[in-house]
Parts: C-alpha cells; structure tokens; sequence
C-alpha cells in the first residue's frame, strides 16, 4: 500500500508540474461542485433534518409528558393535597423535576383559578393571565380536558412553548398543569448555527428562528423565503439556499425551513483558487526535489500519528460524557437529600482526580477499579435501592496493564439496558485471567437489547468509524484494536435466558513501573 501510495503521488506531483494551470482548473471547478454538495447542500439538509427529529420528538415528549403527569396529578381527592401534604409534594416535585430541571423548562400546577399549587417558580409568567377557561390555553385545555394541548407564547427574544394538560378529579376540571419550553432551549436544540432554523405555522407566522433573522420581518417570514421549496433566493441583502419541509408538531402541521447564507461563499471560492493556483506554481519545483525522499518518511508518520489522534481522540470522549448527568443528578438530589448530594460530589471529585493526574495511557487494572467503584457509587445514589452491583475480580488481575478509563462505558451499558420487568438493575462485574488473556464478564438482568438495535450495535463495533452518534461501547473496542490489534475487543449478546452480556479479551501484561 506504501509503495502504492509512493509511486501515484510521485505521479501525480510529476504530472502537476507538466500542466498546472490545467489541472488547477479541473480540481478547483471539481472542488467547488463538491463543496457547494456537501458544505451547502449536505449540511442545509442534514440540519433541516435534525431540527425536524428534534422538533417532533421534544413536542411529542412534552405532550405525553402533560398526559401521564395530569393523570397522575389527579389521583388525589382534592388537589390541594399536593401542596398541604409533604409526602404528596415531595413525590410530586421529584416527578415534574425529572430530566426538565436541567433543561430550563419551567413546569406549574394550578388550581381552575390560576393559583399555583406547585411551581419550578413562585409566579406564572405574566403573559399566561388571567387564567380563565374563556382565552388562550386555557380555553383549549379545559374544552378538552382528556387531550393535552400546545400552544406558542410570544417572549421578547422568541417564543416560549406552552405544553399541558387540565387536571381532572371525579371527571371535573380541578386545575392544570402546563410545561414551558423556553425559546433559548428549543433553539439550543434544533443545531449548532451552521444553517439557520425557522419554524413557522401555515400563515407564515414565525414560531421559532435560530441564525436567520435576517429573512424573518415582525415575526413574519419573508415572502420570498415563504414561497420557495428549495433553492437560491436572492434578496438586497445577499444569496441564501433554501430546504424546507412539513413536520408534525404537537399534532398540527408546520414548515420547517433550513437556510444557508451562500454569497460570502462564492467569494471565497474565487479568492481561494487563485490563492491555491499561484501556491503550485511557486511550490512545484520544491516538490519535485523533495518527493523521492520525504513521501516514505511522511507516509510512516502519518500512520503512526493518526493513530496516535485517534486514540487521544476516543480517550478524550470519556469525561464529558459521564460528567453532564452526574452534575444533573447533584442538582436535583440537592433540594431532596443534601448529605446525598455531597457524597456524589465527593465521589465525583475522585473520577475528575483520576481522569486528570493518572498519567500514561496504561494503568493498572486496580487503579481503573477504584475508579468505577466511585462510578458506581454515584450510580446508586441515582437509583437507589434498585441499583444491586456484584464484582468479583481475581487477586491476580488486579496488577494487569489496561487502557485507562475502560470499564465505565461497560457499566454505562449495562445500567442503560438493564432495568428488568420490575425497573431493578443487577449488574455482574467479572475479571479474570485464562490462556494469558484477560477477560471481563460485565452482565446485567434486564430485558435486553431488542434484535434490530443489537445488530446494529454489532455491526457498529465491526466498523472502524462511527458516524451514528453513539460513542461508549464503540469507543472501548477501537482503543482496544488500536492498541492490541484486531484479535482483541469486546463482543455483545443477549441470552435466551434474558439480559445482556459483554465480554472483552486483551493480552495479560504487567504495567511497567518507573524507579524513583
């Protein structure tokens, strides 16, 4: 493959000096088609279509979110109770809580007159009153107290959206609960700002817009914006490309448009040819002497520090992605039990330690251990008494050499997929030595992964990139391949008996130790 690569780009760089004026410009119109497909097009398209999955899946949340949570609300004799009764508030607080505190969504239970029985804040936003069945919301909640409803609620920076559903005892109306999705948070989700977002209702109306102000007038979308499927549109203030579709949201239709500001771009197309033109011809003379000798050197170091990244690279996505709902957790555990808050605090000050101050990509077997030992035990404070963890770990494996950070995303795993028919989790942590390998049995006693899911995960772990976003079982077997080569890695099943198994095999080695 060297040798190929030696010989095609001696080739290549020869032919360059012959003609390069020509073939400057056969790859700079080829690179310009390319670009315009995959920096505007491919991009535009892919945005459109998160924003779209996003949109549906956030509303459809919500709402189903509103229906549970109402019924749930309305197994009391009186509503009040929820506010009067301790027990009945704290278990209320921990429900509406859940996976929303972090977010910024605001959540209220109100009585039919509109005070406020229980509140992520004291106050209703002012634009919600009065709360009456004759306007707004509240007149679709109360009209169809079985079905919960949306509704879009105009704020200074953008507009908030109203989820909810009326609360019903004994087949009356006692009172409503509503979430409120701020307009920060839903254009925090819908992308990263490379393509401008707008959502907008089938007058024009413009209910969410992320980096696209400009083609959006008094809440309105532009008239040239509004009519065009897909393409260009050129106005006064540049060239943008326009994608759109129609999406479900919260049971209604809306248009979802993607655009993409493009004039700067054909500018910088221009600029960037000639610059690259006047680079070859200034640089080919130079090239032509140095690729004999440099192109065998260049091409080793490229293996070799390509690995080099890719390992730092997959190292590097261990941290954030355990830290973000541990911090989560803290934050809710804070307001119901602050002695449990401090000691996942504690417990995740010794993972943040360890991740920082362990040196060296290989540790020792039992320094990874007390790691996944503070792990789990902000684990089960998370879960509580449904969380029941068993490790048994050979004396003798104790001193092996492995990766650093390796068994967290195992667990992880398994904490994920395990929950068994009654939500309890057992997890099996097992490490032992056979035939100079090590081996790890990590297993819990839930209920699965459904086929289609493990065969995708399968074939995940047989590939050596992962484009689908999900990183921590994908993570563990490249590490693993790139630092022992292919024979080794993990494999995952589910037995017939129920539950999941992985298993992971590397060779036994002691880690080297430094004198003092």
């Amino acid at each position: 493959m060297h040798r190929y690569f030696e010989s095609r780009l001696q080739r290549t760089l020869a032919w360059y000096a012959l003609v390069p004026v020509l073939i400057m410009v056969f790859l700079g119109s080829l690179l310009m088609l390319d670009s315009w497909r995959y920096a505007v097009i491919q991009v535009n398209h892919e945005a459109r279509e998160l924003a779209a999955d996003v949109l549906s899946n956030i509303s459809k949340e919500f709402l189903h979110r509103s229906e549970v949570e109402a019924e749930f609300l309305g197994t009391v004799p009186a509503l009040s109770l929820w506010e009067s009764d301790k027990a009945l508030r704290a278990e209320a607080f921990a429900r509406l809580y859940s996976d929303t505190s972090y977010r910024g969504v605001e959540f209220y239970l109100l009585d039919t007159k509109g005070r406020i029985i229980l509140g992520s804040k004291d106050k209703l936003p002012t634009n919600l009153f009065p709360v009456e069945r004759d306007w707004g919301i509240w007149s679709r909640l109360a009209d169809q107290p079985g079905l919960p409803k949306h509704e879009f609620l105009l704020q200074p920076d953008g507009q908030d959206l109203v989820c909810g559903q009326a609360v019903c005892i004994k087949g009356q109306v006692a009172g409503y609960l509503i979430y409120i999705l701020p307009a920060s948070y839903l254009q925090q989700l819908v992308g990263d700002g490379r393509s401008g977002i707008i959502l907008s209702d089938k007058l024009d109306n413009a209910r969410l817009v992320k980096a696209a102000d400009e083609v959006v007038d008094h809440r309105k979308v532009l008239g040239d914006f509004a009519q065009k499927q897909n393409g260009l549109v050129s106005t006064n203030k540049g060239i943008y490309y326009v994608s759109q579709q129609d999406i479900d949201f919260g049971g209604e239709s809306y248009r979802l448009q993607s655009i993409s500001r493009v004039s700067d771009l054909l500018m910088r197309y221009a600029i960037g040819a000639g610059a690259i033109l006047l680079a070859v011809l200034f640089m080919v003379p130079l090239i032509l002497r140095s690729i004999a000798q440099e192109t065998k050197m260049t091409s080793q170091a490229i293996d070799h520090l390509t690995v080099i990244a890719e390992l730092r690279e997959l190292e590097s996505q261990f941290n954030p992605h355990f830290l973000f709902n541990t911090l989560e957790n803290i934050k809710f555990m804070v307001r119901l039990d602050p002695g449990a808050a401090t000691e996942m605090i504690m417990a995740l000050s010794t993972l943040l330690r360890y991740s920082i101050t362990s040196s060296g990509q290989q540790v020792e077997l039992q320094e990874d251990i007390k790691y996944l030992e503070s792990y789990i035990k902000i684990q089960q404070y998370r879960f509580g008494s449904r969380l029941e963890f068993d490790a048994h770990i050979e004396q003798a494996a104790r001193s092996a050499a492995i990766p650093k950070l390796l068994f967290q995303p195992l667990l992880e795993n398994a904490i994920k997929y395990g929950e068994d028919e009654c939500g309890k989790l057992k997890i099996s942590f097992q490490v032992g030595i056979s035939d100079g390998q090590l081996h790890v049995l990590v297993k819990d006693a839930g209920r699965g992964i459904e086929d289609e899911k493990l065969a995708q995960l399968r074939k995940l772990l047989e590939s050596s990139e992962n484009d689908t976003g999900h990183w921590g079982l994908f993570n563990v077997q490249r590490r693993l391949q790139l630092i022992y080569g292919t024979d080794y890695g993990l494999t995952i099943s589910c037995p017939h008996d129920g539950g999941t198994e992985i298993r992971l095999s590397l060779p036994l080695a002691k880690k080297e130790r430094k004198d003092a």
